[in-house]
């Protein structure tokens, strides 16, 4: 069902910006068409692979539009059920419906996997450009270990001036080894390996 309005957010522009303009050109139509219309035209190439990891996000704020819009018509049938004395509070009402299908939408994951959204905004506001090979990383990783413990392997690696995905996929990948599995358990392993380095110093 056509829609009059979607979301559109920084990591799109920030992973669009940096190919070539007529790639934009056909990207920014692709988002447009798709989430608008529900159409999805052939795209080639970049623009492809650009698209495909904008796609999930646009996919599951759809489906909360779709969600809300059956919340909203069943509080209207509720409501028409309902003998109100005022015109004004059937105004607040419709007011209520509206906002929370709006913040619902606000907070959307950037795909089906939770919190991917605040993973890749993290990246983009604290360490750089978020390439599509980085989003695909950042996101197998998240689906494996959840939001919080990517954050904040990426809190380590600007701490430790390592901005790079490279820095952050060790760190990730030692927790793996070590089998962590909350952001807890996270600390506790990172504080062990920053003792052992301190004793080390301190033998040298």
């Amino acid at each position: 069902m056509a829609r009059d309005s979607f979301i559109f957010y920084r990591s799109f522009y920030n992973a669009i910006k940096e190919i070539p303009e007529q790639e934009q050109l056909q990207v920014y139509r692709a988002i447009s068409i798709y989430a608008l219309e529900q159409e999805e035209i052939k795209l080639t190439g970049t623009s492809k692979a650009i698209f495909s990891l904008i796609k999930p996000q646009l996919d599951a704020n759809y489906k909360k539009y779709e969600n809300g819009k059956q919340k909203g018509s069943k509080l209207k049938a509720n409501n028409k059920q309902t003998i109100s004395k005022t015109e004004t509070n059937v105004n607040d009402n419709e007011n209520v419906n509206v906002n929370d299908n709006e913040n619902n939408n606000d907070n959307v994951s950037d795909s089906c996997v939770d919190g991917l959204q605040e993973v890749i905004d993290f990246y983009n506001n604290n360490i750089g450009f978020l390439t599509p090979f980085g989003m695909s990383v950042l996101e197998d990783y998240t689906k494996e270990l959840n939001s919080d413990i990517v954050i904040h392997a990426m809190k380590i690696s600007v701490e430790a001036n390592k901005r790079n995905i490279q820095y952050i996929k060790a760190i990730l990948n030692n927790w793996q080894k070590a089998g962590v599995k909350t952001l807890v358990e996270a600390q506790n392993e990172n504080q062990k390996r920053n003792n052992a380095w301190e004793e080390f110093m301190q033998d040298e």
